[in-house]
């Protein structure tokens, strides 16, 4: 089993640099297992219209809190989270998928390169922080046969466009990734990747959390009984991080209008130890 031997700001600056970083084994053995084996149930309790099983779900919180909540309060994330945009982060959405087995005589092995949602086209070696990142995980070891990962490094800072027909193609600088059942891939919305098609016999599953600040829209619907309760908690014990991961937070216009005379990383890390002192327990 491969360690995470890397220090957060190496992490950092291989997703400010590379446009991605990868966390191994941040979701453990048992948690992976449990939520792949739950994504029929989910689907018998939320059908769609028709009655057949949904193949994607969002809003996780609300159908299996047991599994979400522990990732919710894994501080080696969050921590990562708010040194790539500041204590300004907010849970846009949870996704969960499955992709069944494609036949490859009707299927395109490359389903498409693109940026992500709120990204702007790069301007040539310069960096941007991102409006929205994704924390993705596989919850299945990668292979050729069930489709692999398809980055190509750096070019959230390059100027580069790819015609209709060239975003279902191999490209020169793409490197291909197979990360691990449980691995993280975080990546800035502006890096140009795509997935590959699922040829084996098996379904493909696909968990992520996308991040963006918190004065953003967000998709996800924070209002159901759930996510009102764990708000109520967190408001309980001033957890202003976690009520901003749901939608609310209470020092958004100050923190967002606040002069920017200092340096961000310097009023974050001030922000951050008034996150942390507000608590009233752990």
């Amino acid at each position: 089993m491969l360690e995470d031997t890397k220090s957060l700001d190496e992490h950092l600056e291989e997703f400010k640099t590379i446009g991605f970083t990868l966390f191994p084994n941040m979701l453990d053995s048992d948690w992976v297992k449990t939520m792949r084996d739950s994504f029929d149930a989910i689907g018998d309790r939320i059908p769609n219209p028709d009655g057949s099983r949904p193949q994607v779900f969002v809003d996780l919180l609300e159908h299996k809190p047991d599994l979400i909540l522990p990732i919710l309060s894994n501080d080696r994330l969050l921590n990562f989270a708010e040194m790539i945009i500041g204590p300004h982060v907010q849970l846009e959405s949870i996704t969960f998928r499955r992709t069944a087995p494609q036949d490859p005589d009707t299927t395109d092995p490359i389903l498409g390169f693109h940026r992500d949602m709120f990204a702007e086209f790069p301007q040539e070696g310069v960096y941007h922080r991102p409006l929205l990142f994704n924390a993705l995980s596989y919850l299945q070891d990668l292979t050729d046969e069930n489709g692999p990962l398809r980055i190509i490094p750096g070019s959230h800072m390059r100027a580069m466009s790819l015609t209709s027909n060239e975003r279902k193609r191999s490209h020169p600088d793409e490197i291909i990734l197979y990360p691990k059942s449980g691995d993280v891939a975080i990546f800035h919305n502006a890096i140009v990747h795509s997935g590959t098609a699922n040829y084996s016999k098996e379904y493909r599953y696909l968990f992520f959390f996308t991040m963006n600040h918190s004065w953003l829209k967000h998709r996800a619907n924070y209002l159901g009984p759930i996510s009102k309760s764990v708000k109520a908690s967190a408001r309980s014990i001033g957890d202003r991080r976690l009520l901003r991961l749901l939608g609310e937070d209470e020092k958004f216009v100050q923190r967002a209008n606040s002069g920017f005379m200092e340096p961000d990383e310097q009023m974050w890390k001030q922000w951050i130890d008034e996150d942390v002192g507000n608590l009233k327990t752990k």
